[in-house]
C-alpha cells in the first residue's frame, strides 16, 4: 500500500508530465477521490515549473550549432510523422529551460525524499535510544533505591550488633561478679557447715555423761584470753573453744598440749580469727596416759613434738 509521502512525490512527477501507465491511472484516481495535500503539492510544483524558465538567462547558440539544428529540422520535416504517446508529446513539447528545470526538480525531489527517509530513520534510532536510556535510568534509580535500602539495613544491623556486643559485655561482667559472689557464698557456706559440724560435735560431747569441762585461763603473754575444753576421758578426745587469743605471725601457729604428769603430748594445731576465736577437735589421745592438765603454746608453723614457745592458756581437770 502506497503511503502518503509517495503520493506527494508522484504529485511532483505528475506535474512534470513524467508519470504514465499504471502509476498515472492510480494517481489520477487518488486525485479524483479528493486529497487536499496532493492537490496543494501539485499546484506548488506547477507554479515552480512556471517560474523556473523565467529565472534562466537566455543563451545565444553559436552560428554553426544553429545551422546544424536547422538542417536537422529540415530533414525531420521530410520524414514521415511518427505517432507518439500523448505523454511523450508532453516531454518534447517542453522548452530547453523547462527540461533542465524538470531534471533539477526531479533530482531535488529524490534527494529530498532520501533525506527525509534518512531523517526518519535517524529520528527512529534517536527515539529508540531515548527509550532505552529512560529504561536504564529507571533501572538505575531502582538499583540506587535498593542500594540505599541495603545500606540502611546494613547500618541498622551494625548498630544492632554493636548494641548486642555492649549488652553481652555487661552481661559477662555481671556474670563474673555473680561467679565471684557465688564463690564467696560457697566459702562462707563451707565455713558455716564446718562450724555447724563442730557445734554438733560439741553438743554431742555435752550430751555424753562422761564429758568434763576444763576451763583454760590466760597467762602473762595474753591474760585476757580464755579457753574451754570439753574432754571425754572415756573416748580420749574432746573439743577446744578459745577466745581473745592474739593473731599469730605467718610463721607461727597455736598448739594444744595434753599433760600427763610432767609429760606434754601434742593434741592438735589451730589458728584464730580476728577476734581470737578458734574451735579445735582433738584427735584420739593414747589410753595409756592419764591427762590432768591442758595448755596452749605459740609454736613454729607445722608444730613441734615438745613445747618451745610461750604458754598462753592453761587449765586443769
Amino acid at each position: 500500500m502506497i503511503n502518503h509521502e509517495e503520493w506527494l512525490e508522484q504529485a511532483e512527477i505528475y506535474a512534470l508530465g513524467a508519470l504514465d501507465g499504471e502509476d498515472l491511472a492510480q494517481f489520477e484516481a487518488h486525485l479524483a477521490a479528493g486529497c487536499p495535500r496532493c492537490e496543494h503539492r501539485l499546484r506548488e510544483t506547477r507554479e515552480t515549473l512556471t517560474l523556473l524558465p523565467r529565472s534562466l538567462e537566455p543563451v545565444v547558440p553559436p552560428a554553426a550549432v544553429k545551422a546544424r539544428v536547422l538542417e536537422q529540422i529540415t530533414a525531420d520535416t521530410a520524414s514521415p510523422p511518427l505517432e507518439l504517446p500523448r505523454r511523450r508529446r508532453r516531454w518534447w513539447g517542453m522548452g530547453a529551460g523547462a527540461l533542465v528545470a524538470a531534471g533539477l526538480l526531479i533530482a531535488l525531489g529524490f534527494d529530498a525524499y532520501r533525506t527525509r527517509r534518512e531523517l526518519q530513520r535517524v529520528d527512529g534510532v534517536i527515539a529508540a535510544l531515548h527509550a532505552e536510556l529512560a529504561q536504564r535510568e529507571e533501572a538505575l534509580q531502582a538499583l540506587r533505591a535498593d542500594l540505599g535500602q541495603a545500606q540502611q539495613a546494613l547500618q541498622q544491623a551494625e548498630e544492632r550488633i554493636t548494641s548486642l556486643r555492649i549488652d553481652l559485655a555487661r552481661r559477662e561482667e555481671r556474670l563474673q561478679a555473680e561467679r565471684l559472689e557465688l564463690q564467696r557464698v560457697e566459702g562462707v557456706m563451707a565455713e558455716l557447715q564446718a562450724e555447724l559440724a563442730e557445734r554438733d560435735e560439741a553438743l554431742r560431747l555435752l550430751a555424753t555423761p562422761q564429758v568434763r569441762l576444763v576451763r583454760l585461763a590466760g597467762l602473762a603473754p595474753s591474760p585476757g584470753a580464755t579457753g574451754q575444753l570439753l574432754w571425754n576421758p572415756a573416748a580420749r578426745t574432746g573439743l577446744l573453744l578459745t577466745a581473745g587469743l592474739p593473731a599469730m605471725p605467718r610463721d607461727k601457729i597455736y598448739e594444744l598440749w595434753a599433760i600427763a604428769g610432767n609429760e606434754p603430748v601434742p593434741a592438735g594445731l589451730f589458728t584464730v580469727d580476728e577476734a581470737g576465736h578458734a574451735l579445735l577437735r582433738l584427735p584420739t589421745l593414747p589410753k595409756t596416759k592419764r591427762f590432768t592438765r591442758f595448755a596452749v603454746t605459740l609454736e613454729p608453723a607445722g608444730g613441734v613434738p615438745k613445747p618451745t614457745g610461750p604458754m598462753l592458756l592453761l587449765g586443769s581437770l
